[in-house]
C-alpha cells in the first residue's frame, strides 16, 4: 500500500460532500484487515480478496484483468439512464468506469465494508474520482441511514431514468443489506414522485394558505411544547378506516388516561359517539377536508394542532384551542427566528403520518393505533360519518344510493389484492398501499412498542396486533391525568416578535422588486443578444456580448441560490420550475449549447419569475397588514 497515494486520496475525501458521513462511518469501529488481501492482477492492476473462512475467499475484482472486468460489467446493465447507484465500491474500478460516462449526472456509491474503502484508499490513486462533484458516497451506513441521507440530497425535479449497479461479490456478501436498501429506495422514489406530484396541483394553494394563515399561526403555541411530555405513556392514535366502527367506544375507557390523538377526518366520527379526542391534526390544503370540521367548530375541549398552509377555513371556523406544527417549509424558514420553537412534524402525503410523528415526538410508549386500516373494508371508504361520505352524497341520485357509488369507487380504485391468513381478500388502491410501506418501515425504526388493535387492515409487519380491549386491559395501569400536563403545556405566554417579522417581510419584498427590475431590463437585452448570437457557440461568444451573457446567467443564478425566494417560487410554480431545472441540468452536460438555447431557457425563467412577483407582492402585504391589525388590537 502507498502512503503518498492515500495522502492524496484523503485530500480529495475531505473536499468531497460527503466527506462527514463517510468519516464519521469509517470511525466507528477500529480496522481490522486480518481478512483481506490485496493481490497483482494479470495486467499488474491491483485486487483484493476477502477470506470468511479458511476455505472460503472471495474474490472482489478479476484476477486477470480489473478493468476490463468493470467494463464488461457497465455494459451489461446500464442503458443512458442518468442517474447509477452502486451497490459495492470494491478497489473503486466500475465506479471509474461509470465516471467516465458524461451522460450520467449523478452516481450514488454504497460500499457496506468500511474496511474495503479503507484499503482502496491506500491502494490505488481515487482523487479524480472522489473529485467528481457527480458523486455521493456512503460508506458503512445502514440502509435506513443511506435512504434518510439520500432523499435529502436528491432533486426530485431533475432525478430522470434510475439503474442500479450490482457489484456481484458484493451482493454475495451483503445480500440481506443490498435487498433491504432496494427496498427502502424503491419506496423513497415512488412516495416523493408523489409528492411532486401533489405539489405540482397543489402547490398554488400551498404558499397562498401560508400567507394568508400567518398572523393567526404566529401567535400559536407551538406543539413542541408537547414533546417528551408523556414519556412511556400508552397514546391512541386515531385513524378513519372503517374498522374504526368496530372499537371507537372503548375509547371512554381510556379517556382521560391515555392521549387520543386523531386525524382530521375522523374528528366527525369521534364527536358524534361522544368521544372527544385529546387532539386531532389538520394540515391538508384543500377545501374537501376542512369540511371534516363542520359541525364540530365548537369543540372547545378538543386541541388543533394545525399547519399553516392548511385551508383558511379551519383556521377561521374551529373556535376550539389550537397549537402550530410545522412540516419545515412554506414560510417557517422566515418566521422560526422570531418565535419560540414550533415543533418540526414528518408528513408523507396522509395527515396519520403527521399524527404518527406527533405521538412518537410527546414519548409515548406503546404507541396504539386505532382505525389504520388503508384498505377498503366491508364496501366502505372510511369510517361512517367522514366527509368521504358528504362528497359521495352529492353523486347520489334517483338511480343509484351511497352504496353503489362507494362499491364503483371502489372497484375503480382497488386494483391492488391483499391475501390474508385468515383466507379474506382486502383490496386497496396505489396510495394507501404507499402508506402501508411507509408506516411498517417507521415502525421498524422506532423505539417504542407499536401495536396494532385496528382489528383489520392490511398493516402487519413491526407491530404486535391485538384487540383494542385487550390492549387496554394490559396497559390501563399505566394511565396519567392528560388535561392536566395538556393544559399546564399550552398556557404558558407564547413568545412571538411580530414587528421583527414584519420588517423581515419588508426586507424580502425590496429584494422581490429589485429582482423584478433587473430581470424587466435583461429582456430587452436577451432579445437584442439573440438577433445576433442565437447560433453563436456559448463557449464562443465574446466581446461585449459573452460579458452581457455572463450578467444575465448570473443574474439567473442569484434569484435561483435565494433559498427563500426561489423556495416561493418552486411552490407556486411546480410545474414550470420542475421544466426547467431539467433543461438546466440538460445544457450544462451538453458539449455543443448555443447562446438562444441559454438565453431562450433563462428567458422563459425571467417571464415566470415576473408573473410570480405579480402575484406574490400582494401576498406579502396582505399578511403585513394582518400582522399589524393585530398588533393593533392587542
Amino acid at each position: 500500500m502507498d502512503k503518498h497515494i492515500f495522502e492524496k486520496n484523503m485530500v480529495a475525501l475531505k473536499q468531497h460532500g460527503s466527506a462527514f458521513f463517510v468519516i464519521n462511518s469509517m470511525a466507528k469501529q477500529n480496522v481490522d484487515l486480518s481478512s483481506y488481501c490485496v493481490e497483482t492482477a494479470k495486467t499488474n492492476e491491483p485486487f483484493i480478496t476477502y477470506s470468511e473462512s479458511e476455505n472460503k475467499i472471495l474474490a472482489y475484482h478479476s484476477k486477470y484483468d480489473p478493468v476490463k472486468e468493470a467494463e464488461k460489467q457497465v455494459k451489461g446493465v446500464y442503458s443512458g439512464q442518468n442517474h447509477v447507484m452502486l451497490m459495492g465500491f470494491g478497489l473503486g474500478y466500475t465506479a471509474q468506469n461509470l465516471a467516465e460516462n458524461t451522460d450520467i449526472t449523478r452516481i450514488d456509491i454504497v460500499e457496506p465494508d468500511k474496511n474495503i474503502f479503507y484499503i482502496a484508499l491506500k491502494t490505488r490513486d481515487l482523487s479524480k474520482l472522489l473529485n467528481d462533484k457527480r458523486v455521493s458516497l456512503f460508506v458503512a451506513m445502514t440502509p435506513d441511514e443511506i435512504g434518510d441521507v439520500w432523499a435529502t440530497l436528491i432533486d426530485w425535479t431533475t432525478i430522470g431514468e434510475f439503474c442500479v449497479v450490482d457489484h456481484p461479490p458484493t451482493l454475495v456478501r451483503f445480500r440481506e443489506y443490498v435487498e433491504r436498501l432496494l427496498e427502502k429506495i424503491r419506496y423513497l422514489c415512488n412516495k416523493s414522485k408523489g409528492n411532486l406530484i401533489t405539489l405540482m396541483y397543489s402547490g398554488f394553494e400551498y404558499h397562498s394558505h401560508n400567507f394568508e394563515n400567518l398572523a393567526q399561526a404566529f401567535e400559536l403555541p407551538g406543539v413542541q411544547r408537547l414533546f417528551d411530555k408523556f414519556v412511556g405513556v400508552p397514546a391512541v392514535l386515531v385513524a378513519a378506516g372503517p374498522s374504526l366502527d368496530k372499537n371507537m367506544h372503548l375509547l371512554h375507557k381510556i379517556k382521560g388516561k391515555f392521549p387520543i390523538i386523531a386525524v382530521d377526518t375522523a374528528l366527525r366520527q369521534l364527536v358524534t359517539n361522544g368521544i372527544k379526542p385529546d387532539i386531532v391534526c389538520a394540515a391538508d390544503s384543500s377545501y374537501e377536508n376542512s369540511l371534516d370540521f363542520v359541525g364540530v367548530e365548537n369543540e372547545k375541549d378538543v386541541i388543533l394542532a394545525v399547519e399553516p398552509m392548511t385551508h383558511p377555513d379551519i383556521f377561521n371556523v374551529f373556535n376550539g384551542q389550537k397549537m402550530l406544527m410545522t412540516f419545515g417549509g412554506g414560510l417557517f424558514p422566515v418566521y422560526s427566528e422570531f418565535r419560540e420553537p414550533v415543533g418540526m412534524l414528518v408528513c408523507w402525503g396522509s395527515i396519520a403520518t403527521t399524527v404518527f410523528d406527533l405521538v412518537r415526538k410527546i414519548g409515548a410508549d406503546p404507541i396504539i393505533f386505532l382505525g389504520l386500516d388503508l384498505s377498503f373494508a366491508d364496501g366502505r371508504l372510511h369510517a361512517r360519518g367522514s366527509y368521504s361520505d358528504d362528497m359521495l352524497y352529492e353523486r347520489v341520485n334517483q338511480y343509484s344510493s351511497i352504496e353503489h357509488e362507494t362499491a364503483e369507487y371502489i372497484n375503480t380504485r382497488g386494483k391492488i389484492v391483499y391475501n390474508l391468513s385468515d383466507g379474506t381478500k382486502v383490496y386497496t388502491d396505489k396510495s394507501m398501499n404507499i402508506y402501508k410501506d411507509w408506516f411498517e418501515d417507521q415502525f421498524r425504526q422506532t423505539d417504542a412498542e407499536i401495536i396494532n388493535a385496528t382489528e383489520g387492515g392490511i398493516v402487519h409487519k413491526y407491530v404486535k396486533r391485538m384487540t383494542f380491549s385487550e390492549t387496554i386491559e394490559k396497559y390501563i395501569e399505566k394511565a396519567v391525568n392528560v388535561s392536566e400536563i395538556l393544559t399546564q403545556a399550552f398556557n404558558a405566554p407564547v413568545k412571538a416578535e411580530k414587528e421583527k417579522l414584519i420588517r423581515a417581510f419588508e426586507v424580502i419584498k425590496s429584494s422581490i422588486l429589485k429582482y423584478q427590475s433587473k430581470t424587466r431590463r435583461n429582456l430587452s437585452v436577451i432579445a437584442r443578444i439573440l438577433k445576433t448570437h442565437e447560433n453563436t457557440l456559448y463557449r464562443d461568444v465574446a466581446g461585449k456580448a459573452k460579458a452581457e451573457c455572463d450578467d444575465i446567467m448570473a443574474l439567473h443564478d442569484i434569484i435561483c441560490r435565494d433559498a427563500i425566494l426561489y423556495s416561493w417560487m418552486s411552490t407556486h410554480q411546480a410545474k414550470f420550475i420542475t421544466k426547467h431545472s431539467m433543461e438546466v441540468t440538460r445544457l450544462k452536460t451538453e458539449k455543443n449549447v448555443t447562446v438562444g438555447h441559454w438565453l431562450k431557457t433563462v428567458l422563459e425563467f425571467f417571464v415566470a419569475f415576473d408573473r410570480f412577483i405579480e402575484y406574490q407582492t400582494p401576498l406579502i402585504n396582505r399578511a403585513v397588514s394582518s400582522m399589524q391589525a393585530a398588533i393593533r388590537s392587542n
